[in-house]
């Protein structure tokens, strides 16, 4: 690229630009949307999006203000997993001078497509029962149903506790997965209206999971299973939310 000018650039609003990944065969990609219309940009001047994480670096060129076209290719596969990883547009000038950075929007955190869908389906209820002495229970009568026991806590404040979603959550979810795969024997996903197939496309959305084995090979469906709930516990941070929890305990919070 021509050296950049930055004399003059304008600040993009992050709220302009949607950065949505995805998983599809095993790869990270992403797709950018951009409102760049109120800026006054040249019609010509050039969209580049960069993916970085400290000092790795892709550029994508996504065409011009007025015809934002994406690249054919938008992997992400160099960066493994995408921890960390931030983006960045900017708005490069196609005339003279030539590579005058005209506009720029930086540290864009990404959304997850896949999960993002799958979020606005309740995948489970969350119910309040007398369970004795058990804490919690997962009840398969028909679809999955997490039971809490309003004896000793709220449900909803339980649930939405770190503690509860560092330890419990990841169990529930292998539960599930298990009944599904395991005992069920049920790995099509194509149905949204079939609670198992919601929760098979919630599993695979995940980085690096990929596609429910096509054979019924228990130890295939252990291995997903197991790589699903790390996913998992990587993308909800259940490390973190641990660690928060056990240091506020440590210090009587």
């Amino acid at each position: 690229m021509p050296r950049l000018n930055f004399t003059g650039r304008r600040r993009i609003a992050q709220d302009h630009v949607k950065i949505s990944v995805m998983a599809a065969d095993g790869q990270n990609n992403f797709s950018a949307r951009m409102n760049l219309e109120s800026y006054g940009f040249p019609d010509t001047a050039a969209v580049i999006v960069e993916a970085y994480r400290q000092l790795e670096l892709s550029r994508f060129e996504f065409g011009t203000v007025t015809r934002p076209i994406p690249p054919p290719n938008c992997r992400l596969g160099e960066f493994g997993t995408l921890d960390g990883v931030r983006f960045r547009v900017k708005v490069v000038s196609s005339d003279e001078p030539r590579g005058r950075l005209l506009g720029v929007a930086d540290r864009i955190a990404a959304s997850d497509q896949a999960i993002d869908r799958i979020r606005r389906i309740p995948l489970i209820n969350v119910k309040g029962q007398d369970l004795g002495r058990e804490i919690w229970k997962l009840d398969f009568t028909d679809e999955p149903i997490l039971l809490i026991n309003y004896r000793f806590a709220d449900k909803h404040a339980l649930v939405r506790s770190g503690l509860f979603q560092s330890l419990v959550l990841p169990e529930v979810l292998r539960a599930i997965l298990t009944r599904i795969l395991l005992i069920d024997q049920f790995r099509y996903f194509e149905d949204e209206d079939d609670w198992a197939a919601r929760w098979l496309q919630f599993a695979s959305s995940f980085p690096g999971v990929g596609c429910v084995p096509d054979e019924d090979d228990a130890e295939l469906d252990s291995e997903w299973i197991d790589t699903a709930v790390s996913a998992f516990c990587q993308w909800r941070g259940t490390d973190r939310l641990f660690k928060e929890f056990w240091r506020d305990s440590e210090q009587g919070i």
